[in-house]
């Protein structure tokens, strides 16, 4: 005589509604915190973002700010942090071609940083930004008063600026190649007082 097993009923587990219930408000908040995250993402030279396929796999992504983001950022800081933007928007791997010839990256920035040191109530203006490809023109002028020594030259106290035009090709949110165009020799002599041309004006009274 055969023995019929009878098998207990499953029980319902009364918890499991709000276990799930918590498990998909984590998930929820999880989601938020993600995507609040994502939108607090600071301008940099480079955003990275990372992504998981659907087969698991890690992928990353790479954002890079555009070539007038680029320079924009980067003349703008002459106004500020020049050396912070310098690192950040300037390729070490810069090919340079400057007022007198090719040069190189660390003479560019301790030039304009000895400049800026040695110009009391320095100003950088951009007047025009020209964008074509990977490649900005940028006409600038930057001015202010003589009050620190500059390339060897003592403070005169005379007011002297100097304008220029550059280009800056930009890759992967750097500038990889730059030019520069403009009378620099001039603003030598107007910081010597050896100018004719007026562009400078002495500050004593």
């Amino acid at each position: 005589m055969s023995k019929k097993v009878l098998q207990a009923e499953p029980v319902a587990d009364a918890a499991a509604p709000r276990r799930r219930g918590r498990l998909v408000g984590a998930v929820t908040g999880l989601a938020v915190v993600a995507a609040l995250a994502a939108v607090a993402v600071p301008a940099a030279a480079e955003d990275q973002v990372s992504h998981v396929t659907s087969a698991g796999h890690s992928s990353v992504h790479r954002h890079y700010l555009s070539p007038l983001q680029v320079t924009s950022a980067y003349y703008a800081s002459y106004n500020g942090d020049l050396a912070a933007a310098f690192d950040r928007y300037i390729s070490k791997d810069l090919v340079l071609h400057g007022f007198n010839g090719p040069e190189n990256r660390e003479d560019w920035i301790n030039g304009d940083l000895n400049i800026k040191a040695g110009l009391t109530g320095f100003k950088m203006t951009v007047l025009d930004q020209i964008v074509e490809g990977d490649k900005v023109v940028t006409r600038w002028e930057f001015g202010g008063r003589h009050t620190g020594t500059i390339f060897g030259i003592p403070a005169s106290g005379r007011e002297v600026r100097l304008s220029g035009i550059s280009i800056d090709r930009v890759v992967k949110g750097q500038s990889i190649e730059h030019w520069s165009e403009g009378n620099f020799g001039r603003f030598l002599d107007d910081l010597r007082g050896e100018s004719t041309s007026g562009a400078a004006t002495s500050g004593a009274k």
